[in-house]
């Protein structure tokens, strides 16, 4: 098998956005401005139940489109003395979620690099159209990624095989399996991208990868690692 990797395309969060990171940093003030008062549960076991439901969330195979409210649902169901309804919420949520979107130098500087290569790149991800666009302007994404597809502009999201084809289509290559999908998660990003004849590349993020799953191509702690892994024509040349 050929194993030149020509074009990538990566997810966003958890991959290209350390969302995880960001989710523990916004719950932990949730506690500190609206739970301390409110309940006897310490501090971390909030943190841990609230991080825990959500990963409950996101584990499953499906995307969920309702993800959001059902997070602010369950967390008013378990502290209804929280003097906040799910408008309320949501908005302190989005408020305090920006001040985590911060631009990652290393990452941004590996797609920069990939754009100054004319290597075939882009970003498919899952979600609300407003949430998911705000979140690659704040990272400063839009700028330069060639592509971005959002699963509510599409009307369809991964792991359905039609986002993967809207996605070679654009890197503009000859093969399915001359693009590299980068993603965290096993069943939408990791299965998906290879049904429809991609490689992959996984980003483990501390984890084991599903044993019922058929393995990735790769598995990787950063999406930069994936620069060597990219056809050598395509690297850049060293100096002599």
């Amino acid at each position: 098998m050929d194993l030149a990797v020509d074009g990538l395309v990566f997810d966003l969060d958890d991959t290209l956005f350390d969302f995880r990171g960001a989710f523990v940093s916004v719950v932990r003030d949730f506690y500190e401005q609206h739970l301390r008062a409110t309940t006897s549960v310490s501090h971390a076991d909030a943190v841990a139940m609230m991080v825990r439901w959500d990963e409950d969330l996101h584990a499953v195979t499906q995307y969920v489109p309702d993800l959001r409210a059902r997070r602010f649902a369950r967390w008013l169901s378990e502290w209804p003395d929280v003097d906040l309804d799910i408008s309320a919420l949501t908005e302190w949520y989005d408020d305090a979620m920006d001040r985590q979107m911060q631009p990652d130098p290393e990452i941004n500087r590996f797609l920069a690099d990939l754009n100054d290569l004319r290597i075939p790149w882009g970003i498919v991800t899952n979600g609300p159209s407003r949430m998911q666009r705000h979140k690659c302007e704040a990272l400063g994404l839009d700028r330069m990624a060639p592509f971005i597809i959002v699963s509510e502009e599409v009307g369809y999201a991964k792991p359905d095989p039609r986002i993967f084809r809207d996605a070679f289509a654009a890197t503009r290559l000859a093969r399915p399996a001359q693009v590299m999908f980068v993603g965290d998660n096993p069943v939408s990003d990791i299965d998906g991208a290879r049904c429809f004849g991609m490689r992959t590349a996984w980003v483990r993020r501390g984890r084991q990868f599903p044993a019922d799953l058929q393995p990735p191509d790769h598995t990787v702690d950063s999406v930069t690692e994936v620069r060597y892994l990219l056809d050598a024509e395509c690297s850049p040349e060293e100096d002599p």
